[in-house]
């Protein structure tokens, strides 16, 4: 465990389930003897969720992914600039790996290239982001890498299809239910998250309040909250709308259930795992009528399909516990490093 690990991680100023998971496994390879670091562009953590890591800065990695990802001919001041930057940054420890998100485009085994890389996909759907139809294949980093690690088996099914040369590790996801706990206390509230396929929420939203079938239920959108806020929300929810899109593996549908609630809506590829017949109802994705009539249908009834809500919390809390994520990274990253 003798290899200093940097996480490279972007900065949001909104909720991203994908840099809370990257917060989370420098959390749990520190907390079991792995010097693993968050590396930032700058100094400061994420608000919006509480965690507890190592944070180290480097703007000069950061321009050098962002002209990697941009192609962009390093000019005379490009080159001046670079070098600033490298005086400001903390160099890398020597032998370190660098773990980079799946988004950063098909050049960045050019960025440090001494040093090994683990390419953390949380969403095989953004894998050739910054890709060119004729993309020179000859330098995809996923073919000089140590390995790719993904959140679900759609994931692992697609990049073992993509790049079958690849070492890729398959981690679970886990819900903390201390805070996403089961609730019963359900209002006639049906909370959404409106930054994917806002145009087919508007529809569906507009049409339901249009029929006036289900008068007397709330709608909330979920936008700009703390990890905190979501999960009040959500526990107080009787129904979730699942705006799922291309997903590697979609949290809110899960973190809705590890709630309580009963959730309608699109899978997203990966949310075919946890979409179960037996206590949510998958929407075809764009099939708007479907979806609106499976919301009047839900909450018409509520009393009938309200113990299904027991039932998704129990199966969540069963196969994305914090337990079961722990035990993945560690097996994963022993694997990674030869480790016994």
């Amino acid at each position: 465990m003798n290899h200093r690990i940097y996480f490279i991680c972007p900065t949001n100023k909104s909720v991203t389930g994908g840099v809370k998971q990257i917060y989370k496994q420098v959390e749990i390879l520190r907390r079991n003897g792995f010097d693993a670091v968050l590396l930032l562009k700058k100094k400061g953590k994420e608000s919006w969720f509480e965690s507890n890591v190592v944070i180290e800065s480097n703007p000069y990695i950061f321009k050098k992914i962002k002209y990697s990802y941009q192609n962009k001919k390093i000019s005379f001041w490009h080159k001046i600039l670079l070098r600033i930057l490298r005086l400001r940054s903390k160099p890398l420890q020597k032998d370190s790996i660098l773990v980079f998100p799946e988004i950063y485009g098909p050049r960045i085994c050019h960025i440090e290239p001494l040093h090994k890389k683990v390419i953390f996909n949380q969403n095989c759907y953004y894998t050739f982001e910054h890709y060119q139809m004729n993309e020179d294949l000859s330098r995809i980093p996923y073919k000089g890498i140590m390995a790719t690690i993904c959140v679900s088996a759609d994931s692992e099914k697609y990049l073992k299809t993509a790049f079958p040369e690849t070492p890729v590790f398959r981690i679970h996801l886990g819900i903390d239910e201390k805070i996403f706990e089961f609730s019963s206390a359900k209002k006639k509230q049906i909370a959404f998250m409106p930054r994917k396929l806002s145009q087919d929420a508007v529809q569906i939203i507009n049409i339901l309040r249009n029929r006036k079938n289900i008068e007397g239920w709330d709608f909330v959108a979920i936008d700009n909250k703390t990890e905190r806020e979501v999960a009040n929300i959500l526990k107080e929810s009787a129904i979730f709308l699942s705006f799922n899109h291309q997903e590697g593996f979609g949290l809110p549908p899960a973190e809705a259930m590890s709630c309580g609630c009963y959730v309608i809506g699109y899978r997203g590829q990966a949310g075919t795992e946890y979409f179960k017949d037996e206590f949510s109802t998958a929407i075809s994705e764009g099939n708007i009528i479907d979806f609106v009539k499976s919301v009047e249908e839900i909450a018409g009834e509520f009393q009938t399909f309200q113990d299904k809500g027991i039932i998704a919390s129990q199966f969540i809390k069963s196969h994305y516990n914090l337990q079961i994520e722990e035990t993945d990274i560690l097996r994963t990253w022993k694997s990674v490093l030869n480790l016994s």
